[in-house]
């Protein structure tokens, strides 16, 4: 009885995060249409904390400083998708993006993969600089697909 009363909070707090942190991580191509393409896809649900806000604000700025004209050309275009909104639902499951979640989804030649940065986005979001950093290698690696 004692073991199971000092498992349990463990496996709680293991359950409570891992089902809320949007965490959808892969790599396998799916097919799809349309040109090569990079897709920064934001989601958010409707009530937004202040990490959710900077995260938002520290993608759109280094799109605009690093990726303007990949953003003008549509190579790269950004996306903020509310995943609590009904209309939303069939990308949100695509992605299991129930929560914020960050994902650059790579579209080549008709093959999407994608990768999830929520994460990282979360560990880093007080330290601007890191963050851009870490974004921009992920997007010149996706650069480097197309």
């Amino acid at each position: 009885m004692k073991t199971s009363i000092l498992f349990l909070p463990p496996l709680a707090f293991l359950i409570l995060f891992t089902d809320c942190s949007g965490n959808a991580q892969s790599q396998k191509p799916v097919a799809v249409t349309g040109s090569s393409r990079i897709e920064v896809l934001d989601f958010h649900t409707t009530h937004r904390c202040k990490t959710c806000l900077t995260i938002e604000q520290l993608t759109k700025n280094l799109l605009a400083e690093s990726y303007a004209d990949e953003m003008k050309d549509g190579i790269i275009s950004f996306h903020l998708i509310n995943a609590d909104d009904e209309a939303n639902e069939a990308i949100v499951e695509k992605y299991l993006a129930f929560g914020t979640t960050l994902i650059i989804n790579t579209v080549n030649e008709g093959q999407e993969s994608h990768i999830d940065l929520t994460s990282f986005s979360f560990m880093n979001a007080g330290d601007e600089a890191k963050f851009k950093a870490g974004l921009k290698k992920h997007l010149d690696a996706s650069l480097q697909k197309i």
